[in-house]
């Protein structure tokens, strides 16, 4: 890879795309709270970019090329679903075919709860209906996919060694995406926030996640530890006082035909 394209890269990352509306979030604070942009367990991509200069780093190359913010406050779920089926589709060889947009998401998939959860001033989607949509959503667009869940119930020693396994396992290759349930500021240091993120690499040797927060109007892709991934995803929220966790779609086969409307 040449580094001059990925000064490039990160140069454009590091101005994130406006949503067409101000995200409804306790985050909208006035400017003498003077805060750093992230707190000390979330490194910015701008700041540090050397696993992706010595891996290969399937998924976030799969990913990188269909990274959109979340339309409105509330649709972090089908953005970050249409990242998910883009990066798995990969580039259509037909000048007549269309990239998966978040709109087109919601349509394929024809649910009016999911759409009115993601509109302005939704509510967004619980873990459970999530994994409902991304089932759905694979379904609609003719994937050959699995579609794992996990789910932590705890932190424990043995839990952090299952979550290393699946995410060592996921970084081999770019056929499975990894889309991520969890409480944003205990990564970001910032507001107490349910949100859904796909994952864009992962370090096996400093045991850290590029998260790719598709809350664009507030953050680049950053790293935090795979240990404070896990406490991010057992922390409750209003929409799932359990705790929520970490969906990954695994391509088995291709994609089947289909006509493009």
């Amino acid at each position: 890879m040449m580094r001059g394209a990925l000064v490039a890269l990160v140069a454009a990352l590091a101005v994130p795309a406006v949503l067409p509306a101000p995200a409804a979030r306790a985050q909208d604070a006035t400017l003498s709270d003077n805060k750093p942009k992230f707190g000390p367990d979330a490194a910015p991509i701008t700041q540090d970019r050397d696993y992706l200069r010595r891996a290969e780093a399937p998924d976030f190359w799969a990913l990188m090329p269909y990274y959109v913010p979340q339309q409105t406050g509330s649709a972090c779920s089908v953005a970050s679903v249409a990242m998910m089926i883009n990066a798995l589709r990969g580039l259509p060889t037909s000048s007549t075919e269309r990239l998966v947009t978040q709109n087109r998401v919601l349509n394929e998939v024809d649910d009016d709860v999911w759409k009115a959860a993601v509109g302005e001033n939704g509510d967004g989607v619980s873990f459970a209906d999530f994994e409902t949509y991304v089932r759905r959503s694979v379904a609609a667009f003719g994937m050959d996919a699995e579609v794992e869940v996990f789910r932590p119930k705890d932190s424990s020693p043995e839990t952090l060694a299952e979550l290393r396994r699946i995410l060592t396992e996921n970084e081999r290759s770019s056929r499975d995406i990894i889309l991520l349930a969890y409480d944003q500021g205990t990564l970001t240091g910032d507001a107490t926030v349910g949100h859904i993120a796909p994952l864009g690499a992962y370090d096996p040797q400093s045991r850290r996640v590029l998260v790719m927060d598709v809350d664009r109007l507030w953050y680049v892709p950053y790293w935090s530890s795979d240990e404070k991934l896990l406490e991010a995803m057992v922390k409750p929220d209003r929409s799932d006082p359990t705790g929520s966790g970490m969906i990954r779609v695994r391509l088995r086969g291709g994609i089947a035909e289909r006509t493009t409307p």
